[in-house]
This record gives C-alpha cells, structure tokens and sequence, in this order.
C-alpha cells in the first residue's frame, strides 16, 4: 500500500490465463478532490483508450515489470515540444475509485516516446521477471477549477479547467514491488549513437 497527501493505494497483482491482471484501488481521504492521470490513449497502430492502455517499462537489473498510469517520463537528450498527458478521472473528495489492468502476456515495454532501436530480426527474446510495480500519477483540483466533459473519438472525457496562473499540485503514488514470475519481451537495445 502506497500512501500520498492523503490518497492511498491498494493493488493486487496475477497471471490470469494469458494476462498479467492488475486490480487498483484509490482512495481520497480528503477534503479536495484531485484527478487521476490514468486515461491513457494510443494513437499507433490505431486509436486506443481503456483500461487496459499502460506504460510498460522493464527493468533488467532488477527484474522488474513497472507498470505506470501517468505523465510518461521524458526521454534524456531528446527535446519533446509538447509532452504527452493522459486523460484524467476526478477522485471526489472521500471516495474510492477501482479499475483492473489486463496486459497480454508475454509482456512487451510500451513507453510514449520510445527510444528503442528496431527489433531485431526472428523470434524475440523472452525472459522471466520477478516483480512487479504500478505507479499512478494524479494532481490536486485547485480551487475555482471548471469542468467540462467532451467526446473524444466516442468516449466521455472530463477536462478540468485551472484557474489563470495557477499551476496544478502534482503527485505519484507507487506501490511496493509485488513478487510474482512474469513472461517479458526483451526490450531491444537503444539505438548506437553516432
């Protein structure tokens, strides 16, 4: 259980069938409401948002599956115009929010702004990995913030609209790793620099 600023986190990681299932719970122990950073959406191969749309970074040394429901990390040395940022779901004040995460098995690394070089030529490799993290990124609802809800490509999406010069509390909640044997696709090295 992970505890930040008043939220708390719970999950339960499995194998199920064919998936790596992850079931999370947030709560808000507060008296503001904040907004959860896990809408996350693919735009390649084609258009994608649910729940099952996740960050995947796989960590040799460690052997660990991160799995991750926020504002991606911003690769080194590369300059990004405009990053990324998922969609949000409000956490009222006081309540309890849940979702459960499929991710086909064997696990293959999804990150936004993928630095990898092309995957090499016949079967992956594969590998067995032995933990697993969730971290899930949310900021605070400042105070005079609007909301309005819009259709994004068939589904609803809250926006949350700050007040001028008022920049959003933000925050990341991330779980202790979970011991569980996992099947992962071996990232391929980054590229060679020239």
């Amino acid at each position: 259980m992970a505890v930040d600023a008043g939220l708390t986190l719970a999950v339960h990681v499995a194998i199920a069938g064919q998936n790596l299932v992850l079931d999370y719970e947030v709560r808000n122990g507060t008296a503001r409401d904040a907004y959860l950073l896990n809408r996350i959406y693919r735009q390649m191969p084609a258009w994608q948002m649910g729940p099952d749309v996740v960050y995947v970074e796989l960590v040799p040394g460690t052997r660990t599956v991160r799995l991750m429901k926020k504002i991606d990390d911003l690769p080194k040395g590369v300059n990004v115009t405009a990053p990324v940022a998922p969609f949000v779901t409000p956490l009222r004040a006081g309540a309890t929010f849940r979702e459960r995460v499929s991710v086909p098995l064997p696990v293959r690394e999804h990150r936004e702004y993928s630095m990898k070089g092309p995957a090499p030529a016949g079967e992956p490799e594969t590998a067995v990995y032995q933990n697993v993290t969730f971290t899930l990124g949310y900021y605070w609802r400042a105070e005079g913030t609007r909301e309005e809800t819009r259709d994004i490509r068939g589904t609803e999406v809250v926006f949350p609209i700050g007040p001028r010069g008022k920049l959003p509390e933000y925050g990341v909640l991330t779980s202790e790793p979970v011991r569980i044997d996992v099947p992962v696709v071996v990232p391929a090295p980054p590229p060679a620099r020239k």
